[in-house]
């Protein structure tokens, strides 16, 4: 239903208790890269440290209900409707301001492991598109706004190669690829997004889809090739997700808020099931054992 004013807000949370303040923190345990940047799911915090457990190359949905890290924020509302009212973060560390926090729902994943990681030849992805799944998968209707990131949960040993096929289905059930090469890094940290940084060929924190795609449906397949295979006993974890909001993050140790009832983004939405995840990214490098603290408010009604 949403709110369908401001004295309709202030009820709603004022008289009738539909809201929710949240305070996550996160230890960034690994130093991070310059120009990285890096899903905090495989840290340690308010909610475990995520191994993004499955088969590799296995879809893995998940929702609020994912025993891996999904942060609580209170439930089903239906027909309400949940949105973010404001948010604020910090981090102490010495080096990399500024950072940009964003928040994302995480509609699941595909962890990739072994020859999956270190080979040379197309991945089939096996998952059951969006659309024909539960209505707390299917909470952006066909993939609609859905984007997708690589990132690292064990290092390989050394490599470089690039991801020269990336096929999916966009919201129409068509077949998608992405319209261009990407480079993913040699050693990727622990955290961190592959194919981002400043070298040639890096596209992040998103892969690229084809123009006119609004969303992804279906991952169906990916090639890394060229360049130099990954070695090692590496694990990277592919992820589906709708971007809620983003906040910058100026200074070490500077509290930074975000209005999002009287500035953009508006009130981002929060669906029933919605798997909130949280991704940074690093100016500079970022210091070894870095905290990071997060605090938001959201209603509904």
């Amino acid at each position: 239903m949403g709110f369908s004013s401001h004295d309709d807000l202030i009820n709603e949370v004022t008289t009738n208790g539909k809201s929710q303040y949240d305070i996550r923190f996160k230890t960034i345990s690994t130093a991070q890269v310059a120009g990285f940047w890096t899903n905090l799911g495989v840290f340690a915090g308010s909610e475990p440290a995520s191994t993004y457990a499955g088969t590799s190359l296995t879809f893995v949905p998940t929702d609020d209900t994912w025993a891996d890290g999904a942060w609580q924020h209170g439930g089903d509302v239906s027909t309400d409707t949940k949105h973010f009212l404001y948010a604020g973060a910090n981090i102490i560390a010495a080096a990399g301001a500024p950072w940009f926090l964003l928040a994302v729902d995480q509609v699941g994943y595909v962890p990739i492991t072994g020859a999956d990681v270190t080979g040379t030849a197309s991945r089939t992805i096996t998952m059951t598109p969006i659309a024909a799944t539960s209505a707390k998968v299917d909470r952006y209707p066909n993939g609609v706004g859905l984007r997708a990131f690589f990132s690292t949960e064990v290092a390989p040993t050394a490599g470089g190669p690039n991801l020269t096929a990336f096929n999916y289905l966009d919201t129409a059930g068509a077949a998608k690829s992405c319209p261009v090469t990407v480079g993913f890094a040699a050693t990727p940290v622990i955290g961190a997004v592959p194919h981002s940084g400043a070298a040639a060929t890096r596209y992040a924190p998103w892969i690229p889809l084809a123009a006119g795609s609004t969303g992804i449906s279906d991952l169906t397949s990916f090639t890394l090739s060229g360049g130099t295979a990954y070695t090692g006993s590496g694990q990277l974890v592919l992820h589906l997700v709708k971007p809620l909001w983003g906040i910058p993050l100026l200074a070490s140790g500077m509290h930074s808020l975000a209005d999002m009832v009287n500035a953009l983004p508006s009130m981002a939405k929060i669906p029933d099931g919605a798997c909130v995840q949280w991704m940074l990214m690093n100016t500079g490098a970022t210091t070894a054992a870095a905290p990071l603290m997060a605090e938001s408010l959201h209603a509904w009604g």
